[in-house]
């Protein structure tokens, strides 16, 4: 029976028996997958484990032998999304580090795409609403919102290297100088996008470019 249009696929019924190593890592995937689209669209209270397994095309009790609550199931899954590379979109090639100007334009703007990315405002909701409840995982997702720490590593060692150079003058340690940026960048904006204030294009890159003049002249400074 061909399903309605614009309907999500049914997952293929799963045969009886002891899964195979590759049938047990799809199902892993098929559970984490449908278990952050189903957060994201219901939220903590509006996500049941029923739900989770029924969308994942396997049994509650299938899904309670990998999970031992709904608790462990949303640390885990959003765990997993903020530390892969490719969600919510993928990281774009790394900037030219010997162009100063250049790279960290290109890192601030990866970083607030990422922070106004809908899937990543939905999360930042999320663990804004559950922060007393997992504080360690809105800690994770607040950091990783733009990024998080390979961003920040990454405009350290842009900045340690052009400090050997003597291009720019780092009055303040590297790391904290890093992290600085990308907060300056991204944190203003993806907070009031958690409240539906979202920027349009033209102002995300004036955001940027007025972000990178003010660090840049603090450098030379």
């Amino acid at each position: 029976m061909t399903s309605p249009p614009g309907a999500r696929p049914t997952p293929a019924p799963r045969r009886g028996g002891r899964p195979t190593r590759e049938e047990a890592a799809r199902l892993d995937r098929d559970v984490r997958e449908h278990a952050l689209r189903l957060f994201l669209e219901n939220g903590y209270e509006g996500t049941s484990m029923d739900a989770i397994a029924q969308a994942a095309g396997t049994t509650k009790a299938s899904l309670y032998a990998r999970f031992p609550s709904k608790d462990a199931v949303f640390t885990s899954v959003f765990g997993w999304a903020m530390g892969r590379p490719d969600w919510p979109l993928p990281e774009p090639e790394p900037p030219d580090l010997d162009d100063l100007e250049g790279a960290l334009t290109a890192i601030g703007q990866a970083a607030l795409r990422r922070a106004l990315d809908p899937s990543m405002v939905k999360v930042s909701r999320i663990a804004i609403a559950q922060a007393d409840r997992f504080p360690e995982l809105a800690r994770r997702i607040q950091l990783g919102a733009a990024g998080g720490s390979p961003r920040q590593r990454l405009v350290a060692d842009l900045l340690r290297r052009h400090a050997t150079t003597g291009a720019i003058t780092l009055t303040d340690d590297a790391d904290t100088l890093a992290d600085l940026y990308v907060g300056m960048v991204s944190s203003a904006p993806a907070r009031l996008a958690s409240f539906g204030v979202v920027p349009d294009p033209a102002e995300v890159d004036r955001r940027v470019e007025a972000a990178v003049r003010l660090f840049l002249r603090a450098l030379h400074g």
